[in-house]
């Protein structure tokens, strides 16, 4: 639960100091393109618009930690490619 938490607070990190102000405001375009169950988890969250691209890459890349920890790696089918391609920019 640590190590998620602390993927998740270091995607905030990255995509707050990398992504452009293109990606932020790209944010409820991006959510459109989110698993359901990412996307319902920042809508009830209820974060501002300015926050939507840093609070999806945050998710979008503890997930990828988590799943890189278990041998897993490459984008997973499950999301988009424009989202994939996103994290890896604003996190490598």
């Amino acid at each position: 639960m640590l190590a998620r938490i602390a993927w998740h607070e270091w995607g905030h990190a990255l995509s707050m100091d990398r992504a452009d102000a293109g990606d932020v405001l790209a944010g409820a375009r991006l959510l459109a393109l989110a698993p359901p169950g990412i996307a319902k988890l920042i809508r009830d969250a209820d974060y501002r618009t300015r926050e939507t691209t840093h609070e999806l890459v945050a998710e979008v890349f503890a997930i990828l930690m988590a799943r890189r920890r278990r041998g897993q790696t490459g984008q997973p089918e499950w999301l988009e490619s424009e989202i994939w391609k996103l994290v890896k920019r604003v996190t490598e």
